[in-house]
């Protein structure tokens, strides 16, 4: 073995065993011959394909809300359905009952309602009454007071005539005994307005609760009307109807068949994430006709440039590789960790119904990046983790950590070079070095063969 071969040998070892970039290559004996290069605006055009698979847009698997016998299925397999058509009836009769004694308890406490407002409103003139008579009798208390003034002055008078015997003392007792009937009476009004103002107390205390157990009757019929819409919905649970337009491509519904409730959505493919592993058979499944999506799984690698509007197409083998160009609707954003795959999305229009969930397709995603600086992809090389280019520089080769794009396999888009320690975007001042890469290494000396032609 020649020196020179034992050099290139030593080379590539030490490039296949760091897992960082390399340490300055020995030079060899002799200069290896390359030819350079300048990086230049392209663009860079690739088709990613990968295998995928047709979904229906929509997919509900309908179940029972209720518990009960399935007493009339409507549609089988097959059978094009429209949105809220009622493809089964499950029998509860229990449930129905129930309704029905909620609407009749709505109907009796609004009756309780207009009861207790009339209660109300007797409450309120009986209130009104005991007002008028505590008023009557304060009016009846100072007109008897007004008597017993005038009779205490009356037989004050007499008393003084009397003594002079002007007066006969019968008179002076007639108006004695009046004086004092005035004053009973008096005191009995004083009696009636105390009386009087206890019922106004009483009145005043029944209206307050007249009027609260409106309040209460009306709370009442709240709850009762709600109860009712609540016994109303899960009568409306016994009819199964359709969630949307579509077909129907499962069923399980048989008459007198006892169903019951389910939690999760059990028309999700095996195959998606998080998937549960309780599973139960629907009653029915419906997907969606006029739409369908494709699943392609993009390569982590190529996942910096897909996103929404990124343009692909969607190959059909068994429809003699019908070909439909289209765009990515939507992505993941997040990678399978499994597969190291993003998940993109493409709608397919599926007039005539033609399309079916679960074929098989070839998804296509377009990589186009436009006026990128790029150099030929076999320029580029592997040093340990990192993709390196030697420039040429003085007659060595310099060798430049690359950050790199897209690729068509014959140019590679080069984003940034990184030279020791300092960063740098590649321009067309740039020597790039094309060889044998095994024989490169930073500060080598090398034989230009050919340089770039002038103004290139």
């Amino acid at each position: 073995m020649t020196n020179r071969a034992m050099a290139i040998v030593a080379i590539s070892a030490l490039a296949c065993g760091c897992s960082t970039p390399s340490a300055p290559a020995t030079p060899s004996p002799s200069k290896p011959a390359v030819t350079l290069v300048i990086p230049e605006k392209r663009d860079i055009n690739r088709v990613v394909g990968q295998p995928g698979f047709v979904e229906a847009y929509e997919r509900a698997a309908l179940y029972a809300k209720v518990s009960g016998y399935i007493e009339k299925w409507n549609v089988d397999i097959g059978d094009i359905v429209r949105k809220d058509q009622v493809l089964a009836t499950i029998f509860v009769p229990e449930l129905v009952e129930e309704h029905r004694v909620k609407q009749a308890r709505v109907e009796l406490d609004t009756v309780l309602v207009d009861q207790a407002k009339k209660v109300a409103d007797s409450a309120d003139g009986t209130l009104k009454a005991a007002v008028a008579k505590v008023a009557q009798a304060k009016a009846d208390v100072g007109r008897f007071t007004a008597e017993v003034e005038r009779w205490q002055s009356e037989v004050k008078r007499l008393t003084g005539l009397v003594q002079q015997n002007v007066v006969d003392k019968q008179v002076l007792g007639e108006s004695t005994r009046q004086l004092k009937s005035n004053e009973a009476a008096r005191d009995a009004a004083v009696s009636a307005v105390a009386v009087a103002e206890a019922q106004r107390l009483a009145s005043d205390a029944d209206l307050a609760k007249a009027k609260v157990d409106i309040q209460a009757a009306e709370t009442r019929v709240v709850v009762s009307k709600a109860e009712e819409r609540r016994l109303a919905a899960l009568v409306g649970y016994l009819k199964l109807t359709a969630p949307f337009d579509g077909i129907i491509t499962i069923r399980n519904a048989n008459t007198g068949d006892y169903v019951s409730a389910s939690s999760g959505d059990q028309s999700a493919p095996t195959n998606s994430p998080a998937q549960s592993s309780t599973r139960s058979a629907p009653i029915y499944v419906v997907d969606r006709l006029d739409k369908v999506r494709v699943f392609v799984d993009v390569p982590e690698t190529d996942t910096r440039f897909v996103s929404v509007g990124t343009p692909g197409a969607v190959r059909f083998e068994s429809l003699a590789n019908l070909r439909v160009d289209t765009k990515v609707a939507r992505t993941s954003w997040a990678l399978n960790v499994r597969s190291r795959t993003l998940r993109a999305e493409i709608d397919l229009p599926n007039e005539g119904a033609r399309f079916l969930p679960g074929m098989y397709v070839y998804g296509y995603v377009d990589i186009r990046r436009k006026g990128v600086m790029a150099v030929p992809a076999r320029a580029i090389a592997k040093r340990g983790d990192a993709f390196v280019v030697f420039l040429h520089k003085e007659g060595k080769a310099v060798q430049a950590e690359a950050r790199l794009g897209a690729t068509d396999g014959d140019w590679t888009e080069v984003i940034a070079l990184e030279v020791g320690k300092q960063a740098m975007e590649p321009s067309r001042e740039m020597e790039v070095i094309i060889g044998n890469t095994d024989e490169l290494g930073d500060g080598i000396e090398v034989e230009v063969e050919k340089k770039p032609a002038a103004g290139q």
